[in-house]
């Protein structure tokens, strides 16, 4: 059973190419209108950073965390 209707390139794990294919993926949900396969993409797509992360010597929570200062950062800025 297929579930991605789009062609799909597949990605290697700790690569960025893995977060594209999973990125392609979660595109290809939402042209479903499937909420649940969006789901989980978007955890695959954690996942994904976090394979990454890791193969630079970062952790996934170093990566929550500077995302959370950065989203405020750029919040701030849309105040002034």
């Amino acid at each position: 059973m297929k579930f991605h209707k789009a062609k799909i390139q597949k990605g290697i794990y700790g690569e960025l190419s893995k977060i594209k294919e999973e990125l392609d993926e979660a595109y290809d949900a939402e042209s479903q209108n499937q909420d649940l396969m969006l789901l989980i993409e978007l955890s695959d797509i954690i996942g994904a950073v976090g394979g990454v992360s890791k193969k630079y010597g970062f952790t996934i929570e170093q990566l929550i965390k500077f995302a959370k200062l950065r989203s405020k950062v750029a919040i701030e800025e849309e105040c002034e």
